[in-house]
């Protein structure tokens, strides 16, 4: 390129300038020119799609294939020549019969009705047809559009009306029923890469197959997006572009950043997750570009959990190997909502920082918890699990058909486990009550308000109704547990399958004791009682309450072995 020649940007240079040469909208062209080899012209066109990817391009071919008249052409025809005065004059928007009017800068009726509506009776001057390129219409007024309207039903002969426009649905639609249309679909990263390959091979720019891809993936689904990113990295790195220069250039979060955050938010690991910011802050990444970048790389990592697509970083398949699709879809759906938050803030880092924790803090993988707590009631062995989970998931399982607890103690060898169903029915009621207490606490171990309350407190079983009881003086705790009763209660129904009614109550002043206590217990060493009785402590949470009683009748040989082996499981003592 000689040193005084006008600089040329790629998007123009490349400009495609047949139908052969369109890129991802193969089906439009095809259509097009087989319209045109029949001679099916439509007196109106409705282009709509994305920005960038190839509507006015496909306008001006089609206003080419009109009007061309080389190689002795004498009617339209579907391969332009580009070289006759028509073609070259509608390439350089400077043919008097095809005007291009922009309808943002033009959306008065006024300025319609001089450039279109006071001309469209008139001849062509020298083409075949009068075509009129409207780029934007969505823009015009309401009155345009009725001026427009008319026009646009009975145009003349000689005249072909091309609209385009990236919001379709504010067209009106008197005026899209007049018009054929078709849609313009946002190119696919691959074709993206390819053609981009394509250009630096006839430019002399050496451009790694990675960075083409970087550049791919930011453009959006627009070509010219593309390569202006791509005169932007010619300028930025020189001859050579490799993806470390683009990714510094576009001021991406490094792919090692990346795989440390969505491990943390996956393991819920508040030192990791901090640790990423400080590296951001150090660095001078942009807060809102790493949290778009982490949204992304959820997006990829939900495909590629459904076994779509590649995967999203390097390592992404251990990481993402517990988890479902559905809590990555809802952490990626989550980070979007952070990322509108984040645009207003006047101190993005933390910002972005709080949001994060915010949204591992909410974000459960519910669906994998459910399998889990299925395979529990199996008796079956499992393997530990992410941390999108509650924590006591990653318990195993005793080989018992049923769990007892949720942190169980290994067997003793000599006893020989009886199934649950020999065991009183108050005794099993119990100890289901106390281990789903349990797990709820260690549900909400991640929810400090809600943790706090359940350990202030203490609860009495009677079935499915529970009553969580505060002694005096943490009687402020009742409160605000109110508002949190029914979530309580989702949590017991979603970790149980059971329905549970939880009530709030405050110990009376003048009792020493629970009342449960207020009745002397008999105890006698040469009759065991025949009822059979599980009591609770109410002075302390369950996280520290002992399974008091299992008193059974003496004519069941092998009770008391039975009683003792609950105990190894569940902290206590046999009282005689």
């Amino acid at each position: 390129m000689e040193e005084n020649s006008p600089y040329i940007s790629l998007a123009n240079k490349y400009r495609p300038q047949t139908f052969e040469d369109m890129v991802g909208q193969e089906s439009i062209s095809k259509t097009l020119q087989n319209a045109l080899k029949l001679g099916r012209i439509a007196h109106a066109y409705l282009f709509y799609g994305p920005r960038g990817c190839g509507k006015t391009t496909t306008a001006r071919i089609l206003a080419k294939a009109l009007n061309c008249t080389g190689n002795g052409a004498t009617k339209p025809t579907a391969e332009p020549c580009g070289k006759c005065p028509q073609c070259l004059e509608i390439a350089q928007s400077g043919d008097l019969d095809v005007l291009e009017l922009d309808a943002a800068s033009n959306t008065q009726v006024e300025k319609v009705r001089e450039a279109i509506i006071d001309t469209v009776a008139l001849a062509a001057s020298r083409d075949r047809f009068k075509v009129f390129i409207l780029d934007e219409v969505h823009m015009l007024s309401a009155s345009s559009f009725n001026a427009l309207l008319k026009t646009i039903e009975e145009p003349p002969a000689h005249v072909v009306f091309i609209l385009a426009t990236t919001e379709k649905h504010k067209v009106p639609a008197t005026i899209v029923s007049r018009c054929q249309t078709f849609r313009f679909r946002p190119l696919t990263v691959e074709e993206i890469t390819t053609h981009l390959l394509d250009l630096s091979g006839a430019e002399n720019i050496d451009l790694t197959a990675n960075a083409a891809k970087i550049i791919a993936k930011n453009a959006g689904g627009a070509m010219r997006d593309a390569l202006t990113l791509l005169d932007r990295a010619i300028a930025f790195c020189g001859n050579r572009i490799d993806e470390k220069m683009v990714g510094e250039m576009l001021g991406l979060t490094p792919e090692d950043l990346i795989k440390q955050a969505i491990s943390a938010l996956i393991q819920k690991d508040n030192a990791a997750l901090h640790q990423v910011f400080e590296t951001i802050q150090a660095e001078g990444f942009d807060a809102n570009a790493f949290l778009k970048d982490i949204k992304n790389a959820l997006g990829e990592a939900f495909y590629f959990s459904l076994g779509q697509g590649a995967e999203p970083f390097e390592g992404a398949r251990q990481i993402l190997a517990e988890v479902s699709p559905g809590f990555l879809a809802q952490l990626s759906r989550k980070i979007n909502k952070i990322v509108e938050e984040v645009k207003f803030s006047d101190n993005a880092l933390i910002s972005a920082e709080v949001g994060l924790f915010t949204v591992m803090d909410s974000c459960l993988d519910i669906e994998r918890l459910v399998r889990r707590l299925e395979a529990l009631e199996r008796g079956e062995q499992t393997t530990p699990t992410s941390g999108g989970e509650s924590s006591f998931t990653k318990k195993a399982a005793t080989p018992r058909q049923t769990p007892i607890s949720a942190k169980p103690k290994p067997l003793q060898a000599a006893a020989t486990p009886q199934p649950q169903e020999e065991l009183p029915s108050s005794v099993q009621q119990t100890i289901s009550n106390q281990q789903l207490w349990e797990k709820m606490l260690q549900y909400f171990e991640k929810s400090p308000f809600v943790y706090d309350v359940m350990l202030n407190g203490s609860v009495q079983f009677n079935g499915d109704d529970w009553t969580l009881r505060f002694s005096q003086d943490k009687a402020f705790y009742q409160i605000p547990a109110q508002s949190k009763i029914a979530e309580l209660e989702a949590a017991a129904k979603n970790l149980s399958g059971r329905k549970v009614k939880i009530s709030l109550a405050v110990e009376e002043a003048s009792s020493a004791a629970p009342a449960a206590k207020k009745e002397p217990k008999k105890k006698t060493k040469s009759t065991p009682v025949a009822a059979k009785q599980v009591e609770i402590l109410d002075e302390e949470p369950l996280t520290s309450t002992s399974l008091q009683t299992a008193v059974v009748s003496s004519d069941q040989k092998g009770a008391l072995e039975e009683v003792k082996e609950i105990l190894d499981v569940i902290p206590g003592e046999l009282l005689a």
